[in-house]
């Protein structure tokens, strides 16, 4: 399921579209995990965590990771940590499991 979902989140983040793009393949490849936009930023619930991402670049994406309450405060003030596309997929893999 890991290569299909790399294959589709690549495909939907091919171009520099905000990370809110991404929203409906994850929630197509993995319907374990909540997912929503808030305004470009996307936020992902597995279990207890929380990841907010934001696009920093074309390859580049911007995430925080809540335990409680996600907030996209962190991010909106260029905190959190940098992340490629791949780096990212493979959070997400592990939000699911």
């Amino acid at each position: 399921m890991t290569d299909n979902f790399r294959t589709a989140a690549t495909a939907c983040l091919a171009q520099n579209k905000p990370a809110g793009e991404l929203a409906d393949c994850i929630a197509e490849h993995f319907p374990d995990v909540e997912v929503y936009r808030e305004d470009d930023d996307l936020i992902i619930k597995g279990g207890s965590r929380f990841l907010v991402v934001r696009r920093d670049g074309p390859d580049a994406f911007r995430i925080t990771e809540n335990v409680a309450v996600p907030s996209t405060n962190e991010v909106d003030a260029g905190g959190g940590r940098q992340t490629t596309l791949n780096e990212l997929i493979d959070e997400i893999v592990t939000l699911d499991d």
